[in-house]
């Protein structure tokens, strides 16, 4: 047997001991998780900007977190972690983000099968009509061999003294754009990529779906931009922006925000409270324990890992968690 190969079969065990102490304590904590596509055939980390988790491996993660966790809703995850006791499971939250049609062909029929509850994180810019976020369209022109290569100069991704660029650099250099830099340069992005696919987005039918079947939606903000970099005025417009199309097309109001690229400050958090949310989502990866704020709160991107990876990064963060 490979070091490799008894270094993932010991995983599973070192999580479950390191699961089952803190199981016995008094801890009070729960811990929410990010997933994005989930579809087959599964992604390549290597290759792809947003790799998918295939179905077979997302069913395995959510047999799991059925089995040794207590799946909640996400506006519903600060207070069961509050309530949590002795001996109980953890709770945690399973959410998704973006517009994506697999959230309903591909997440949608495994969660139900298993009666598993989840918050989606929606923009709302594909309610109506296909519409692809900048990063799909770079892949695609990325995968047909598309990019221009002024672009990426000009990105300053590629340069006569540089190595080649890569698509996590120019992904990189794009996300520091100011906003409207970035939706020109999604413009010419299509113009390489071609039309954005049918299928691309969510629409307010599936958006219904969605909600008939017991699953909670947030918003993700209309164009995704990194809200720390916006000035006063435009994150305050952006934590509004869209979010009452989306409510009507969900039918109920929505209380809970997702942050783009999980990106968030102090400022950030503000303006999400004045905008009267009263949960928010970021990527820090931290444990949510009852001190937490509640515009505030991490989450854990599970990415395409196995069974085994997903138990031993959440007991780590139930180990590191600064919850009290």
């Amino acid at each position: 047997m490979t070091a490799r190969r008894l270094k993932r079969l010991l995983k599973g065990p070192a999580a479950r001991l390191i699961e089952l102490r803190w199981r016995w304590s008094s801890r009070q904590a729960g811990l929410a998780l990010c997933y994005h596509r989930v579809s087959d055939p599964g992604g390549d980390p290597a290759r792809d900007l947003v790799p998918a988790l295939d179905t077979k491996g997302f069913e395995a993660h959510v047999r799991y977190l059925k089995r040794r966790w207590r799946p909640v809703l996400a506006s519903e995850l600060l207070e069961a972690a509050r309530a949590r006791r002795r001996g109980e499971r953890f709770p945690v939250a399973i959410t998704f983000d973006d517009d994506l049609a697999s959230h309903v062909d591909g997440a949608m029929p495994v969660l139900e099968r298993h009666g598993a509850p989840a918050t989606f994180f929606l923009c709302g810019a594909s309610l109506e009509r296909p519409f692809g976020f900048w990063w799909e369209r770079l892949q695609r022109a990325w995968d047909s061999g598309t990019v221009d290569k002024g672009m990426l100069r000009t990105l300053g991704a590629e340069d006569g003294d540089s190595e080649p660029a890569t698509i996590d650099r120019v992904s990189a250099a794009i996300q520091e754009l100011p906003p409207d830099r970035r939706r020109a340069l999604a413009e010419e992005l299509a113009t390489h990529a071609g039309p954005d696919p049918p299928d691309s987005g969510i629409r307010a039918p599936d958006v219904g779906r969605l909600v008939a079947a017991d699953f909670e939606i947030g918003f993700h903000t209309l164009h995704h931009d990194a809200l720390t970099g916006l000035d006063d005025a435009a994150l305050a417009a952006a934590m509004v922006e869209g979010r009452e199309e989306l409510e009507r097309a969900a039918g109920a109001p929505i209380a809970a925000i997702s942050y783009p690229y999980g990106k968030v400050d102090r400022r950030v958090a503000e303006a999400a409270r004045a905008a009267q949310y009263r949960w928010g989502f970021t990527s820090s990866g931290e444990a949510v324990g009852p001190n937490s704020d509640p515009l505030m709160l991490g989450r854990h991107d599970p990415g395409v890992g196995t069974v085994g990876d997903l138990a031993l990064a959440l007991a780590r963060r139930l180990r590191d968690g600064r919850v009290s």
